[in-house]
This record gives structure tokens, sequence and C-alpha cells, in this order.
């Protein structure tokens, strides 16, 4: 490792000492916050339940563990209204106090009654195309990454090389550099690749991911063309855990954290450290070459930290997020062509602060980020090519202001608007010498929500704008978004027509040249110029049993998708081809209370064909499926929970033409985990098998895949009940 190296176990002490220097704890300052949980009579959790405090005009909805919680509450006795389809309405007060937590536990009814159903399907409709997975089902997948999160959402594919290596999502269809990954607001994605490496976000460090498909440009920005990946990380809350882990291939992984709340400012830290040995025999080539090889090189280190704070400050709330990561891994490559120096080396610094206000007709919400990243590539023996070892730093700041009023059940259901700004300096080794090195991209969105009643039925129309300049093209690019959405009881309808843009990235660009491959600086933006989505949504309740399936028809050619390419001097080269896309998703779920028993299923169809005349017209663009289905069954009764998981990937070409076609395949996966009471704290156990058959087919040819990988975890957590 070549410069300064910094510890991230410093730069958590640094970010403590100045949380405790600057933190005053005088709770008459502080606005209140209201915290709490929904469940069942008999003390079941009520996931995805409407909380609502119809006096400030705030709501939310609960978690998979039934928690939620309201925050920079005024001082007041308040209305509380939980609602959620299937249970009888709950109603009742809270007091709230300056500086303190209230605490409220609810109880639900089981009642088949017909509920408000444009207050409950409103949170969705916001978010468009949206699949939001909580810190509960998280741990309960046994997931090691964002990227292994990402997975749980229908419609994403995740590309993997290796076992411990880099991650990249595509949705719909889409390129890696077409989804727009924010970590606490602040883009995941490489500046140099335009690609976000979701390897490098641990899951114990997330407290959720929504995953938001379609074309998100007017809310979004740049990047969001193809859609979004929000990731939250770790905020305060009371309490101390531990966590453990071990299994195939030389994997273990340990983890704290320690979270407190004092007159109003909640506090907490944490860490975790990771790592894998990853060797294991595979045919070289299988079907073709069957000579057993072992795959060396794939070993991973990985550590990181976190910090987060939480308070009050000028009539609203605050929230102070930072963490530092660092990772060192190999990097094998190919099977029948292996890399056996290869390595990559990766320190990333993030912090952000936001606050945030809510008065009963207007929030106001600004937001301060600050990234710094090194990212170094080495091999002083490549299969292919010459011997390199470059290192790439990156700085990023950005801004973010927003105002608005919040959503009401009049004829104007909400508005606001906004500005942001986004500066970046690139320091790439691996880029050419005429390659920018400093930009500052800007953009300003707004958006407005107006709807009526019509007897049973509520219609509403969603507009929303954003104009965005690129620093580097020193161009402008417009976007939109138009929706209109019907809901009747537990039927919901919706129309959207949207749009987005990608930038090609510098590396596309800038890349210094090298054998049988090449830049090329005049590269134009990826566009979805028009997207059409139509879906519907129902949910219900009979024989005990909450039930929902939906389906969603999208249809939005891209214009310009970057993608490889050879010249007619097989010199391979970025270039912009137009694309027809089209496509759907059908997912369904019944979960039964009173056995603990929960099915779900989903399938998506991303037919993405190079804009060609002639026979070639359908054929996909390689290694983008056009098929994929999840599978999954759980269960839970008493202290015991088990699942299943079967995720099918279907054909994909390996080049841009119908030939040599891999064939898809199913992988399934098993979870069992047990809870125990001790003294003073929750102990969870848990096994997590990937693989359970021994499947090795792999997304990518070339790239082995380990099979069947088991792993042990143990999780201990003491709950501050002050």
């Amino acid at each position: 490792m070549r410069g300064r190296v910094w510890h991230p176990d410093r730069a958590v002490a640094i970010v403590v000492f100045l949380i405790a220097t600057l933190a005053t704890p005088a709770a008459s300052q502080f606005p209140g916050e209201l915290r709490g949980s929904v469940t069942t009579e008999s003390g079941r959790p009520v996931a995805a339940a409407q909380v609502e405090m119809p006096e400030v005009g705030l709501s939310t909805l609960t978690d998979a563990a039934g928690r939620f919680s309201m925050r920079g509450l005024e001082a007041g006795r308040f209305v509380v209204v939980v609602q959620r389809i299937g249970f009888a309405p709950w109603a009742g007060e809270v007091e709230v106090t300056n500086g303190r937590v209230a605490q409220l536990r609810v109880a639900l009814v089981e009642a088949a009654v017909e509920l408000e159903a444009v207050k409950v399907v409103a949170e969705e409709r916001v978010a468009g195309a949206a699949v939001r997975l909580a810190r509960e089902q998280i741990e309960r997948a046994g997931s090691r990454t964002a990227g292994d999160v990402v997975r749980l959402a229908p419609g994403t594919v995740v590309q993997e090389g290796s076992t411990g290596g880099a991650q990249t999502v595509s949705i719909r269809g889409s390129g890696a550099a077409a989804v727009l990954v924010l970590l606490d607001g602040v883009p995941l994605n490489d500046p140099v690749t335009g690609v976000a490496d979701l390897s490098t976000v641990p899951a114990g460090a997330i407290e959720s991911l929504t995953v938001i498909a379609g074309a998100q440009g007017a809310r979004y920005g740049p990047r969001a063309e193809a859609g979004v990946v929000l990731i939250e990380t770790r905020s305060a809350e009371t309490g101390v855990e531990g966590r453990a882990a071990a299994g195939s291939l030389g994997e273990w992984s340990v983890a704290g954290e320690a979270s407190t709340a004092i007159e109003g400012i909640d506090v907490s830290v944490g860490g975790h450290r990771r790592g894998i040995g990853g060797a294991f025999d595979y045919p070289r080539v299988e079907g073709v070459d069957e000579t057993i090889e072992r795959r060396v090189n794939a070993d991973l280190v990985e550590r990181g930290a976190f910090a987060a704070l939480h308070t009050g400050a000028a009539g609203g709330e605050v929230r102070v997020r930072a963490g530092a990561a660092s990772l060192d891994r190999g990097l094998p490559g190919k099977g029948y062509a292996p890399s056996p120096a290869a390595r990559q080396e990766m320190d990333r610094l993030r912090g952000a602060v936001t606050w945030r206000r809510s008065a009963r007709q207007l929030a106001t919400t600004v937001s301060l980020a600050a990234v710094s990243q090194r990212a170094r590539f080495a091999d002083p023996s490549p299969p292919f090519g010459l011997p390199y070892d470059d290192e790439t730093r990156v700085r990023s700041y950005e801004a973010r202001g927003e105002i608005g009023r919040p959503g009401g059940s009049g004829a104007l259901r909400g508005m606001g608007s906004g500005v942001e700004v986004h500066r970046q300096h690139v320091d790439g080794g691996s880029l050419s010498e005429g390659a920018p090195r400093l930009r500052t991209d800007a953009g300003a969105f707004a958006h407005t929500e107006a709807g009526l009643r019509f007897g049973s039925w509520d219609f509403e129309v969603s507009l929303e704008g954003r104009l965005d300049r690129d620093g580097l093209a020193d161009r402008w690019y417009p976007n939109r978004a138009i929706g209109v959405h019907l809901t009747r009881g537990p039927l919901a309808l919706q129309l959207t027509n949207r749009s987005g843009y990608s930038p090609p990235s510098l590396g596309d660009q800038f890349f210094r040249e090298g054998v049988a491959v090449a830049p090329n600086p005049d590269l134009q933006a990826e566009r979805i110029p028009s997207e059409w989505e139509i879906g519907a949504r129902s949910t219900g309740h009979f024989f005990a049993t909450d039930a929902s399936a939906g389906v969603r028809l999208h249809a939005g050619d891209v214009r310009g998708m970057i993608v490889w390419l050879p010249d007619f001097r097989f010199v391979w080269s970025p270039r912009n081809s137009d694309v027809k896309r089209r496509g759907m998703e059908l997912w369904g779920e019944i979960d039964h209370a009173a056995s603990g028993l929960r099915l779900a299923g989903s399938y998506s169809l991303a037919a993405v064909t190079y804009d060609r005349e002639g026979d070639a017209d359908d054929v996909q663009v390689a290694y983008r499926p056009r098929h994929t289905s999840q599978l999954t069954a759980t269960w839970q009764g008493g202290p015991w929970q088990a699942g299943v998981a079967a995720l099918y990937t279907g054909e994909r070409n390996p080049a841009p033409a119908a030939l040599n076609q891999l064939e898809g395949f199913w992988t399934l996966d098993l979870d069992a985990a047990r809870s125990w009471r001790v003294p003073g704290a929750d102990l969870t156990t848990a096994i997590h098998v990937d693989r359970i058959l021994d499947e090795k087919s792999t997304l990518i040819f070339g790239f082995p895949e380990a099979g069947r990988r088991i792993r042990f975890e143990a999780r201990v957590r003491r709950a501050d009940e002050s």
C-alpha cells in the first residue's frame, strides 16, 4: 500500500471526540421524539402499518419488526392513528416532552375492515416501483454485503466475478453505471468507472436498503437512468450488540456496536472486520477442459467503523453519520486465464450531516456530505497486456436543500422544491493525461401532488421536474415524471411517464489506451427519453391471512446505451448503441400470521435488445438475462425461524450476438435461526447455507463458483430501556 495510511479506528475516535465536545445536553433546546411498536394481540410484529400524527402532518410505516419512530416533535399532546389492512384502526393520545423520548406500544385487533385507501397506498406511491428491505430482513437472510441485500429485491441482477469480489447491480437490463447508488444520500458510484461496488458496504452497517426501479432522473438526477438504490446506514438506537460468524472458504467476521441516549441525544459507534481465504478447486473450463485447478488470490480482508448522532437543533432534528472502511483483496481473474498477483486496495472516509424541521405546514431539509476515497489496482504479471499499478484518489462534496409542504387529504396533497450542488476532484493514475480532474454539477428540482375523491375512488396526479447541469460536458439535461394514481379500497392503479439519463464515465472516455482496447472521448450520455409504466396492486385479508399481489409493465427505449463493441481491426472500445427495452414485473405474497408462514414469489421480464435492422433485431444485450424469478418461504414459530429462497437466472448471451448462449440456472439458499433469552440479553444463533444443492453455474462465463457454502453466526443484543 502506497501513501499515508489512515486507520478507521482512529477516524471513529475523532468523530466520537467531536460529538462529545460539541453536544450540550440541554433538554429544553431539543424537540421530542416518539418511538414505539405495533403488534397483534398475540404479540406478533405488524409490518407496514401506517402510524400518523394528523395534527402535525407526519406519518411513517412500521418496519419488519413492527417498530417506528417520529422525530423533531414539538412539546404537547397529540393524537396518534395506526392503520393496517386486515386490522381495526387504533387511535389514542401521546404526550411529547422537549428532549425526551415518548414510548408507545399498540396492539391491533384483527378485523375484516376496509380502510382509507389513499393514506395506506401513498407511502409506496411516492417512491414509485420501490422495494424497501429493513434491518430485520437483512439479518434474517444472512446477507454479508449490500450486494447480497439487493439480490433480495425482484427485478435486480447482481454481477460478482468471484467470491468476495466486486458486486454491481443491473435493474431492468441496464448497465451497472446506469444505476445510481446513494449511501446516506451520497453517490457510491465510482467517478472513474461510473459503477458502484456494493461489496464495499457491509450488510451489518445497513439500517435499510430501498431499490427503486425505472427512470428516476426527475427525482435523483444523473445516473438514475434505470433505477436507484438507497442505502441508509445504522442510526443511533439504544443498546449494545455483538456479532460473530465463521464458515466455508475460510470466512470469518466480527462486529460490534454500542448506542445510548442521554437527554435527547442519541449516539452510537461500531465497527467490523471480515476475512475470506477464498481458495477452492474447480475445472478449468467446465464441460470442455476438466483439468482441476486451484482458485488462488481470492482472499479478502476488510474492516470498517461508523458513528451516528441524532439530536435536536434550531427547532428541528439533526442527524450526523460518519464512516470509515478499507479493504484489501485479490483479483483472481477468469478460471482459464487466472491473475495470481492482481490486487485491489480501497480506503474510504465519509460523513454526512442532515437537518430537518417539520412544522404544521412546512418541512425543510438541509444536508451536507463529503467523501474521500483511495483505490489502487495493481498486477505485476497479468495474463494479458502490460503490468499496471494505478492509484485513484477522489474527493467529493455535496450540498442539498429542500423545502416542501407535507401531504394532506385536500386537493393539494403536497409540493416542494430544492437545489443541490456536487463538486468532485479526481486524481486518477489509470486516466490519460488529457482527462479532466475537476467537475462541478448542479441540479434544481420541484414536485407537486394534487387529488380529488369521486365516491369511493381517489384520483391523484403527481408532477416532478428536474434540470441538471453536467459540468464536464457543459450541458443541461431536463427530466420529468408525470403520474396518475387511482385507489379504491385495497386496489391501487398507476400510469407513469418519466425520463432519465446517465453520463459517460471518465474511464470510458479517458482511460489509457492498451492492447486491443481504446477509449472513446466522443461518448454521449445514455438517455431514456420516455419510459411508460402501468401498474396495479391489491391487498386483502381472508381466513386470517394477509395477501398482496401486483404487476408492472414498462417500456422505454435507451438512446445511446454505452456498450463495448469491436471495430474492423477488432479493437474494443465503448460506443453508443440504441437499445429497445420492454418488460414486466409480477409479484405476490401470502402471510398467515397464526402459523407464522409467509410465501412470496416474483417474476421479471427484461427484454433489452439491440436496435438493429434484419435478423439481429431481437438479440439480447450481452449478459442481461431476459428472465429472472425468485421464490421464498419463511416460517417463524416462537424462538425458531427458518427460510428457503430459490433464485432463477435466465439465459444470457456472452457476446453481442445470439451465439453460444449460456443456459439459465437455479440456486437454492437456506437459513435457520433460534433466539435465546440469556441473563440481561437476547442471543440469536443462525446457520446460512448458500447454494445448498452445490450449484456451480455463474452469471458470467469463465468465473468459477465454489458451490455450497455454510456459515454459522451468533448475535447478542442488550437493549437499554432507559
